[in-house]
């Protein structure tokens, strides 16, 4: 695995929308290694199909320590036949419907067999068959042959119905397949119960032919929580991820954390601090930072030392907000013509990456001036929890933890 040796390289391998993935396992540097060991051990010694909830901003971590869980603790392995989801490779980022999770739930735990994919696929055609068949017999029966609004949908809906295709490349293009999701997502509002139902058949046969009990099934759902307007998969529809027969981990918002939704559920909350909620520098969690900048590197000093303490103390713990400093300042470094990064180059990049959250920021002003001071909102109205979710969803505030959830602002906006 390269690490980077040249400023060029330090640009390429410092990638902020990468999370680490088994081939990148060697950059990994254990950060949370408490919980990931109390989530295998509940995970052994549990005898029924749990559910846990993992809340944790995004870039800080969560989505890579999900990523190598299985290669980290191999042991895991005999007992789980593991499946990773990542929402942000097979759904659209600005749109997304429960249809949409249900579905490639199911196309994940059954896309490397043929025989489960085909009777998959049979099912969809199946579905769309039959409402094809129940629409033209409405569409023959209705004495009213008037256009109207709904009869003009119903045409519009059979049309697409018609065309729909369900084939074993559909995972690939689904993402941008509009014609194929409206209509999946048609059918399933129509008979969720239904389609739950078949997906848990097919479930029960893959733990019956391919698993033979000799293993239980995890599924891990990551990343949902990054797409916009995803908060109704989490308040409205998450019973209905829940009736899926198999163990999960799932993340989710943690702005939606405290929420009356998670009362009764399994919900971990992780983050990085650097600092206690009375500004006391936590040295050790800084140095682990600097670690991570390390292992990527081939010779430590391209960086020099004080601009890797700077860049992890403005990382705020946030991982990918770490990667992008190193990141911007080899750019700095690179029209410097300088052949290492020094703190000049990194006091430079951050006040660049500082305008980037500057109109964000202006919005809700008051909010981030109260956070500042008391650590927390005001109060969790649904005016506050919209702030507090556009805060923590654009960086603006990070979220910590130690028995309690805290916030702060974002160490590159606290002292503009």
């Amino acid at each position: 695995m390269q690490r980077a040796s040249s400023i060029k390289e330090i640009f390429n391998i410092f990638d902020p929308q990468k999370y680490l993935e088994h081939d990148t396992k060697d950059y990994y540097i254990d950060i949370y290694k408490d919980f990931t060991d109390d989530l295998n051990d509940r995970l052994e010694l549990s005898d029924s199909e749990e559910t846990i909830f993992v809340a944790g901003q995004s870039g800080n971590g969560k989505s890579s320590a999900l990523q190598l869980f299985s290669t980290n603790y191999p042991d895991l392995n005999k007992h789980y036949d593991i499946k990773v989801l990542n929402a942000r490779d097979v759904f659209d980022r600005k749109d997304i419907d429960v249809a949409d999770v249900l579905l490639m739930i199911a196309f994940i735990i059954v896309e490397e067999h043929k025989e489960l994919r085909e009777i998959f696929l049979d099912i969809l055609e199946d579905m769309r068959k039959r409402k094809l068949e129940e629409l033209e017999e409405i569409s023959e029966n209705t004495i009213d042959k008037t256009i109207s609004k709904d009869t003009e949908m119903l045409n519009s809906f059979k049309i697409n119905l018609g065309l729909a295709k369900f084939s074993l490349d559909f995972k690939d293009t689904f993402k941008m397949d509009n014609q194929n999701k409206k209509v999946i997502r048609e059918l399933v509002k129509l008979n969720k119960k239904d389609f739950i139902n078949k997906i848990n058949e097919v479930i029960a046969k893959y733990k019956r032919d391919v698993l033979k009990s000799d293993k239980r099934l995890l599924l891990i759902i990551d990343d949902i929580e990054k797409i916009k307007d995803s908060d109704h998969i989490f308040t409205d529809e998450i019973s209905t991820i829940l009736q899926i027969k198999c163990s999960k981990i799932i993340t989710m918002p943690i702005h939606l954390k405290r929420s009356s939704t998670f009362a009764g559920y399994d919900a971990k909350e992780i983050s990085f601090k650097l600092k206690t909620r009375d500004d006391v520098e936590i040295e050790e969690n800084i140095c682990k930072l600097t670690d991570i900048i390390s292992a990527r590197l081939e010779d430590n000093s391209i960086i020099e030392k004080d601009a890797q303490k700077l860049i992890a103390i403005k990382s705020g713990g946030n991982l990918r907000q770490l990667i992008k400093i190193v990141k911007e300042s080899a750019l700095k470094a690179h029209r410097n013509k300088s052949e290492t990064i020094s703190l000049y180059d990194v006091e430079n990049a951050i006040l660049d990456i500082r305008k980037d959250y500057s109109s964000a920021s202006i919005e809700i002003k008051e909010f981030l001036d109260y956070i500042k001071i008391n650590k927390m909102p005001l109060d969790y109205t649904p005016e506050s929890i919209k702030k507090l979710k556009t805060a923590t969803n654009e960086s603006l505030i990070f979220a910590y933890y130690n028995g309690e959830i805290w916030y702060d602002l974002n160490p590159i906006i606290s002292d503009s």
